[in-house]
């Protein structure tokens, strides 16, 4: 297992990464106000935004298929920090892009660097504890000091934005994250080399192991599930907000309220798996955000802070959701399999961003704004059915 050999703070490993996933969620979470801003900024319809942005998340969800062996041959540390430093220096390029074609090439390049950066960083934290009961609760401690990030990201990226406008914003973004990379830089791993026979680089052959277990593709799933609705109440949210005339700040404050929530109740909610389970957890939160989702599209027209409401509501359901969803992928995967199975599962979360953003930004193009919350409701009630099948 890696051990803490020596950093400034003198923190456990898990800690000291506890800190760094702070810096490149805040770093992001600045950028979430901005992004769709920028591209309406530029002349892209919500429609467009969505289906563009959504092929990018269809482009990391491809790439993280090549990733087992990239995580197997490589120190994960390294291979972290150097995706860090790519990510930081992407979203810095992003705040210099005008038109259209240059702005989509460069998010995508960052975002797909900073995937590969939460990849390594999520397998070096699971190998960084001791034990299942030590996982479950840094998991907790984790969830809830990243969502602080979260909190904190958008107010700071509402405010930057009227202040110094776009390019503050995304340059804030990258050095953030450029931070968070060269702080792995200041405490060095001694990492054990996980034996293995070879590299597990046929991307047919992960795809079939990780397929062949029941229990795996219902943790993509529920995985699916938490980054289809962030994905929707990042991306269209600011849009329907700006579009009723709220300001950039007002927005970057409802964002950042949607994260307070699960910065105050995640390394609690975390240790309720031990007394109900995964599945009742899973199902219920699910069935939750569906009641939600419908309860949003009777009030958006009428009356969008009722909508709004709800949503900040489905953020306790969130709450429950975010920490365990790792824990339950963990739970079902042997340490050696770790590195050729996770990349197939987190591939849940571009896939997840992508069906929040085309199939919506399709929905545009026919029905009304509303409609999309029947989409995404429709959507969590089959993952809550799906919840149902886990053995636990």
């Amino acid at each position: 297992m890696p051990l803490n050999t020596k950093s400034l703070l003198h923190l456990k490993p898990t800690y000291e990464l506890v800190i760094t996933k702070v810096l490149f969620s805040l770093g992001y979470a600045v950028a979430i106000v901005g992004i769709p801003l920028h591209f309406i900024n530029i002349g892209l319809s919500d429609s467009q935004i969505g289906i563009f942005t959504g092929m990018i998340s269809v482009m990391i969800a491809i790439l993280s298929l090549y990733l087992p062996p990239l995580l197997e041959k490589f120190n994960q540390r390294t291979l972290l920090i150097n995706s860090a430093f790519f990510a930081g220096i992407s979203f810095v390029l992003f705040s210099f892009t005008d038109t259209v074609i240059l702005s989509l090439l460069s998010l995508a390049f960052g975002q797909i660097a900073l995937h590969v950066t939460i990849s390594a960083l999520s397998v070096l934290f699971k190998d960084s504890t001791r034990s299942v009961k030590e996982f479950t609760r840094d998991t907790g401690f984790l969830g809830s000091f990243t969502n602080l990030g979260w909190f904190i990201g958008p107010l700071l990226g509402g405010l930057t934005l009227n202040v110094f406008g776009f390019k503050g914003v995304f340059i804030l973004t990258g050095l953030l994250i450029i931070l968070g990379g060269f702080y792995v830089l200041l405490f060095p791993f001694k990492t054990i080399v996980k034996k293995r026979s070879q590299l597990d680089t046929r991307i047919n052959a992960n795809l079939r192991f990780y397929m062949a277990n029941s229990q795996l593709r219902i943790a993509y799933l529920q995985k699916l599930g938490i980054d289809v609705w962030w994905g929707f109440i990042w991306t269209f949210i600011p849009i329907f907000m700006l579009r009723a005339g709220y300001s950039a700040a007002v927005i970057g404050l409802f964002i950042a309220l949607t994260q307070l929530p699960l910065f105050l109740f995640e390394f609690k909610t975390v240790g309720f798996v031990a007394k109900y389970g995964f599945k009742r957890i899973f199902t219920l939160s699910y069935l939750s955000l569906a009641l939600i989702s419908l309860m949003s599209f009777l009030f958006f027209t009428a009356y969008l802070p009722a909508t709004l409401g709800l949503i900040l509501l489905g953020s306790l359901a969130l709450s429950f959701l975010e920490p365990i969803s790792d824990l339950f992928f963990f739970s079902k995967v042997s340490i050696l399999d770790e590195e050729k199975a996770y990349p197939t599962y987190i591939t849940s979360s571009p896939i997840g961003s992508m069906l929040a953003k085309i199939i919506p930004g399709v929905a545009l193009l026919v029905f009304y704004d509303k409609a999309v919350f029947v989409i995404v409701g429709v959507l969590m009630c089959f993952i809550a059915y799906r919840a149902t099948a886990i053995k636990s």
